[in-house]
């Protein structure tokens, strides 16, 4: 039984250092051929992958990871200061632009404006073919008239009457500025946090995903050192996850208050509990760990029809199928197919099969294609083997196969000629995965992509309740949670 020694890191189904056997059955034959070296080829492939060897693709995979965490920690750490900032800016803490003043807290404005009488609405943003995107923007009727007031004051048409309805409404414009300014900055961290968290979610179980796939190819076990990768991107999606509540909990208080009879204190109530609350370092236990790479691929094919009706009802058949489908089709095969990846014991088994179906092909005189190992005058020397008895012709890996296949006739003659690299080749085209994929492969736990998706569509639909109850669902702080239920009491009442 040979063994896999260790050239480079990617050397998946190379050839091995000098003189080493490949990972076949038996040794590697002259001419590509398995059973080489006069030993004839057993009917059970053995393949021994060394220690040092899974040690390297594990370490490998491990290095490449952390480059791509440090990355992921970088920006992870912008949305959330960008998350607390736009929480600042509601309170009146902080300048909406650097060296801009401080604002009137929002509750305060929103306060005024409903006492003004004067109108206002959060909507989503309209696009020019009629449709709206996902971020909100703030309307209200003092700039409108303004406008308009304006152009009239511009034309020398306006009144008296016009003139004190301009410094009427001059006075909530001056506010509803920095208001609409406070919105927008909550807008853009509740609609990008939320999208992290799907993409979160998705990069986690496309790389455990990826992990499964590599253990199970190589006939590796995973270690505590694996776990702990996998509980560090679990604590990831979980930081993602309270930001994107938050966010989201956030502009969904604004759009009750705005829009509806909500107590605008409730932005006080969010704001105060999210300064408090933050920065937050969740943590996941080794149990929860194992049952997240246990369950991964179990439960692929149940959650893929419930995470592509959310998608569409969030973002609409057309824009699904246009800009989302294909991509989620290949991420949900790739997860399906990791636990059933074939080791590379399965892999040799194959090729060996196939090779010996071949030679049979052969000896009766039968094609075998041009992909074949036993190709052209191999194949050719088969037949007349089979018809005189006569295996001179054969190389021994040849005649190993020529006798399992009923065979007989005299020893085979050893030549030079090229090594292993056919084979492997051979044997590597035939890993339907790419084993050991450097990008990492897979996706969701959907109870948290579902409730940040029907989050955000509840805002578009105009659904405060609904965005904050979803908010609720899959915050995974406690105190925050205490602080959205507040809130929710506040705003609905």
């Amino acid at each position: 039984m040979k063994r896999i020694v260790p050239g480079s890191f990617f050397f998946f189904f190379a050839v091995a250092t000098s003189g080493c056997g490949m990972m076949m059955p038996g040794a590697m034959g002259q001419g590509g051929q398995p059973g080489g070296g006069g030993r004839q080829a057993s009917a059970q492939p053995g393949v021994v992958i060394p220690n040092e060897s899974k040690e390297m693709i594990r370490k490998g995979e491990i290095d490449g990871y952390a480059r791509a965490d440090e990355a992921n920690d970088e920006a992870l750490d912008k949305m959330e200061k960008d998350a607390l900032t736009a929480v600042r800016v509601t309170l009146g803490k902080e300048g909406w632009a650097q060296g801009m003043p401080l604002p009137t807290p929002a509750a305060d404005t929103v306060a005024f404006v409903k006492k003004s009488k004067v109108k206002m609405k959060l909507a989503p943003v309209e696009t020019g073919n009629g449709g709206a995107n996902d971020f909100l923007q703030l309307t209200d009727e003092a700039t409108e008239k303004l406008q308009l007031l304006g152009k009239k004051q511009v034309d020398g048409t306006a009144t008296a009457a016009d003139r004190a309805q301009m410094m009427s409404y001059s006075k909530v414009a001056m506010k509803m500025s920095d208001l609409r300014m406070q919105v927008m900055r909550a807008s853009m961290s509740a609609v990008g946090a939320n999208s992290s968290v799907q993409n979160m979610a998705l990069q986690q179980m496309m790389r455990v995903s990826g992990m499964v796939r590599s253990r199970k190819t190589f006939e590796m076990e995973f270690t505590p050192e694996d776990y702990a990768l996998v509980k560090r991107g679990l604590e990831r999606q979980r930081r993602t996850e309270a930001i994107a509540a938050t966010s989201m909990a956030m502009l969904a208080a604004y759009q009750a208050v705005i829009n509806g009879n909500g107590d605008p204190r409730a932005l006080d109530v969010i704001g105060k509990g999210t300064l408090d609350a933050f920065p937050i370092k969740p943590t996941v236990t080794d149990a929860e760990a194992k049952a997240y790479v246990d369950g991964l691929v179990v439960n692929v094919g149940k959650v893929k029809e419930r995470y592509e009706g959310m998608m569409r009802k969030t973002w609409g058949d057309a824009k699904y199928e246009k800009n989302y489908k294909a991509g989620i089709d290949a991420m949900f095969a790739q997860a399906e197919n990791a636990q059933n990846a074939r080791s590379v014991t399965q892999i040799a088994g194959d090729v060996n099969t196939k090779y010996k179906a071949d030679v049979a092909r052969c000896m009766r005189g039968e094609t075998v294609g041009d992909g074949s190992m036993v190709s052209g005058p191999s194949c050719k020397s088969l037949r007349r083997a089979a018809q005189t008895g006569d295996t001179s012709d054969l190389l021994p890996g040849a005649l190993a196969a020529f006798k399992e296949n009923g065979g007989s006739g005299g020893a085979g003659l050893p030549r030079n000629a090229k090594n292993g690299v056919d084979l492997a080749n051979a044997a590597a085209s035939g890993d339907a995965g790419g084993a050991l994929d450097g990008a990492s492969k897979m996706f969701p736990g959907d109870s948290t992509i579902g409730a940040s998706l029907q989050g955000l569509a509840a805002l578009k639909n105009g659904d405060p309740r609904g965005a904050i109850n979803a908010a609720l669902s899959f915050v995974p702080v406690p105190g925050l949670k205490d602080v959205f239920g507040l809130a929710s009491k506040l705003l609905f009442k």
